[in-house]
């Protein structure tokens, strides 16, 4: 676990545990760790490491925690990330599950609260996080638990494997099917799953309204209008917009001139759930000028999905505008490039991307977003050039990082 994810885990302690929820499940987990001649073993550091997993764990998955499945992942992450034994691990999980449901932990739901809905919840979050700690955050379950789910949705087509959790594989496989139909009839249908449980996450059974099938098509695109500057869109759904800033995908505007009515604005999280859904519902010519303008999650999304974007237009981006793009955008633009026409990508090229960057961590985007390419000796030179020239640490690396992975294929 990275200190990225546990910095994380720590976080979402403070604030969505208050203090005496956090030192009564402490207190409980010292008396389970007593009854466990396994746990006693343990170092105090890792159990205190362990103490913070469980209790994320616990508070991140609170609408889930008479879910059996999940119980059974607990189960697997004490057993794969701890080495605790099965049977000790299985006692431990009860104890803990049932100490955080007594402490009122638990939120009560009944819509949505099933073992397919916990899957499926999984498989979402698998598929669309941008990294492994993201992820682990997300899931709070361990790497190896992470890394079991990952192995059984590569593998979910072979009938000779045990897919992630052994008496749930044929459940996965058959949820793993539908999202792949789904998101081939309409390509932004992950991000529909996601808002539907970022809703449900919020405000538990009051979302159940919000959360129609049928309904959440025309949420997702009122969301991607006030993206796009519409801040009264739903100034005549008062219960809507409360439950949208309560699961954290709208924010209000400050109050300006003589108006009564504030606007709503899209948070980080709201670009990120429309992000895909504006790249391919927006003709290019919609947003050609004013990409910029864009927020970084749409930009990245029009970089990497649309289908109208060409070459040139990224070329252009890349060695004119870089300096006003964030590293994230920047990589999308030319990892985009390398798909679209790796040929291209020349020595020259980079190098004018290099020149025009006046900032490191851009330096360092350009060269991280080679990785999946051919390097021509050209090429080489240009990167080798940047770690030996380059005053910036993090460009060095990024040099150097790269030039061992061209040189060991």
């Amino acid at each position: 676990m990275s200190w990225n994810v546990i910095e994380h885990k720590m976080n979402g302690l403070n604030t969505g545990l208050n203090q005496w929820e956090l030192k009564s499940l402490e207190r409980e987990f010292a008396e389970i760790s007593s009854r466990s001649p396994k746990l006693v073993q343990l170092a105090r550091s890792i159990r205190g490491m362990l103490f913070i997993d469980l209790a994320y764990a616990m508070m991140r998955h609170r609408d889930w925690l008479q879910v059996p499945v999940f119980s059974a992942l607990v189960i697997d992450f004490l057993q794969l990330d701890y080495g605790i034994p099965r049977a000790d691990a299985e006692i431990i999980s009860h104890d803990v599950i049932d100490a955080a449901i007594e402490l009122g932990l638990y939120r009560a739901r009944t819509i949505c609260c099933d073992d397919r809905e916990f899957l499926t919840w999984a498989y979402v979050c698998a598929a669309g996080a941008r990294d492994e700690d993201a992820l682990e955050a997300d899931l709070g379950l361990g790497t190896a638990v992470l890394r079991k789910l990952r192995e059984g949705l590569q593998a979910i087509e072979r009938v000779d494997c045990q897919v992630f959790i052994p008496e749930y594989d044929a459940m996965l496989a058959t949820i793993v099917l539908e999202l792949g139909h789904e998101c081939k009839s309409l390509p932004w249908a992950m991000d529909l799953h996601r808002l539907r449980y970022a809703l449900l996450a919020a405000v538990g059974d009051a979302a159940q309204t919000f959360v129609l099938e049928e309904t959440l098509p025309d949420l997702l695109r009122s969301l991607v209008r006030i993206g796009a500057g519409e801040k009264q869109v739903f100034q005549d759904r008062p219960a809507l917009t409360e439950v949208l800033m309560h699961a954290g995908i709208i924010g209000e505007l400050p109050k300006s001139g003589k108006s009564k009515a504030r606007g709503i604005e899209l948070t980080d999280f709201g670009f990120a759930l429309t992000a895909y859904c504006f790249a391919s519902i927006t003709p290019s010519a919609d947003y050609g000028k004013g990409f910029l303008s864009l927020s970084n999650r749409w930009q990245e999304a029009v970089v990497r999905r649309s289908k109208d974007v060409t070459f040139e237009q990224l070329e252009s981006l890349a060695v004119k505008q870089i300096n006003k793009l964030s590293p994230e955008v920047v990589e999308s633009v030319i990892s985009r490039m390398v798909e679209l026409e790796s040929a291209k990508l020349s020595g020259d090229l980079v190098r004018s991307m290099l020149v025009s960057a006046k900032l490191g961590w851009h330096k360092a985007a350009i060269i991280r977003a080679l990785r999946k390419i051919n390097p021509s000796r050209d090429l080489l030179d240009a990167v080798a050039s940047e770690l030996t020239s380059s005053m910036s640490p993090g460009v060095r690396l990024a040099a150097g990082s790269l030039l061992d992975q061209w040189t060991d294929k």
